[in-house]
């Protein structure tokens, strides 16, 4: 699978075996076995402001349709940013179990940067995927509409779940003036189009 193909959600909080390449070889030096290994075992996790990452737990070797684990280095931490990643082709690991036990420790601290529920709950909502930003998960374009104004595009990050609405911060300055500004919090809804696109629109009134 390649994430410019499937996007976030076959590397958020998955196991995924990522390609050693020029991009990412540094990420593994410091690893038991990193000179023999042609993948790196990842798991992925969501930074609100570095976007989504792939922490490194260890080495892998891949050779005639069998894997060898190497073990792995919790006095490391090593991240691969999905940009670096994009048109690699990843392979999702289904963990049985063996996988989680070995690297609890680095998984368990990743927890850090859970979200609220709000939050995570929006991540699981397949109609916001065309708004979103391909890196930066939370964080969709929503349209500003305004009687008297031209519709403006405008980054806003998703904070919370209002009643049958979104809420989110506002990241764009924007250009025309709707009453609303960067850092503002705004509540925006879905829409979907006669041409069956989806957007995020919010008429902006105070």
């Amino acid at each position: 699978m390649k994430y410019s193909e499937t996007g976030f959600r076959g590397f958020y909080k998955q196991f995924v075996a990522v390609p050693v390449t020029e991009r990412t070889k540094e990420a593994l030096e410091g690893f038991p076995g990193c000179e023999d290994a042609n993948y790196i075992v990842t798991y992925g996790y969501y930074d609100r402001q570095s976007g989504l990452n792939m922490e490194v737990l260890c080495g892998a070797r891949f050779s005639n349709g069998k894997v060898q684990y190497a073990i792995g280095n919790d006095s490391i931490s090593s991240t691969i940013r999905v940009n670096n990643i994009e048109d690699d082709e990843c392979y999702l690991i289904k963990d049985d179990g063996g996988l989680s036990k070995e690297h609890m420790k680095k998984i368990e601290k990743l927890s850090a940067y859970d979200a609220s529920k709000d939050i995570e709950n929006t991540r699981t909502m397949p109609f916001l995927d065309a708004s979103r930003d391909k890196v930066f998960i939370d964080d969709v374009l929503v349209y500003l509409m305004r009687d008297g104004f031209k519709d403006e595009g405008c980054h806003v990050r998703i904070t919370g779940l209002g009643e049958h609405c979104l809420e989110g911060e506002m990241l764009d300055e924007p250009r025309q003036n709707f009453g609303w500004h960067k850092g503002d919090t705004i509540s925006f809804f879905v829409s979907e189009n006669e041409d069956k696109s989806v957007i995020c629109y919010t008429d902006t009134r105070p």
